[in-house]
């Protein structure tokens, strides 16, 4: 029964943001489209938009599936099942960050097939492209870490001004390196030390992020 619950309050979620969804892929969608044409305005708007659709979507999708059902009185559904805020917290993790790891992975994914599959595009782009959408996963993992242990928008959306404001920097000192500058321009993927060190660390601070959220949010004794 109790799995039954957490499925059921997944299910809801997924059904209420599925078009948050959509917009995020079709978004990912015409950037790449545009990084087909073969010309430097394409490329770059192409690029913004790619960037943009992930860090909207990251930032939208925790205020809307967390704090919004509070705010919205949306527990009335919530209170009516035999659900404790263990479960609770698990339900809203397992579908915020579902919902916006599958497109993530997706873009991600054609992102690096569009780069193996354009010959005028060094393959050497792939750990740098791995790395700045990895700092969109960490921005949106603290976006709703913050969201499900406040429920609150004011420390929601300092995290969001927080985080959304820092991608800029935090990719210009990638790029900036000369190490990566360099190895952009390989014919193959070059995974330096460098490369996969702040990859691990991204994946790091993710795991360390939603550990905390959860435990934190477990401690809770209720979700009202």
């Amino acid at each position: 029964m109790s799995q039954s619950v957490v499925q059921q309050l997944i299910v809801k979620d997924l059904r209420l943001h599925r078009l948050h969804i959509l917009l995020s892929l079709g978004c990912g969608a015409i950037a790449l489209a545009l990084l087909q044409i073969r010309s430097e305005i394409p490329f770059v708007v192409g690029c913004v938009w790619f960037f943009i659709s992930l860090i909207v979507l990251g930032s939208m999708l925790p205020v809307s599936n967390i704090i919004n059902e509070k705010k919205k009185q949306n527990l009335a559904f919530v209170m009516s099942l035999p659900v404790s805020s263990i479960q609770y917290a698990t339900s809203k993790l397992v579908s915020t960050v579902g919902m916006f790891l599958a497109p993530w992975l997706m873009l991600v994914i054609a992102g690096v097939a569009l780069i193996l599959g354009r010959s005028d595009i060094p393959d050497g782009f792939i750990p740098a492209l791995l790395i700045l959408s990895g700092m969109t996963l960490v921005g949106f993992c603290v976006i709703a870490a913050a969201a499900v242990v406040s429920e609150a928008e004011g420390p929601t959306i300092a995290a969001t001004i927080l985080c959304n404001s820092t991608y800029g920097l935090g990719w210009y000192l990638v790029i900036r390196n000369p190490a990566v500058r360099h190895d952009l321009l390989s014919p193959v993927p070059v995974w330096s030390s460098y490369m996969l060190t702040f990859l691990g660390l991204e994946l790091a601070v993710v795991a360390v992020v939603l550990g905390a959220a959860y435990y934190l949010q477990s401690r809770k004794r209720d979700f009202v």
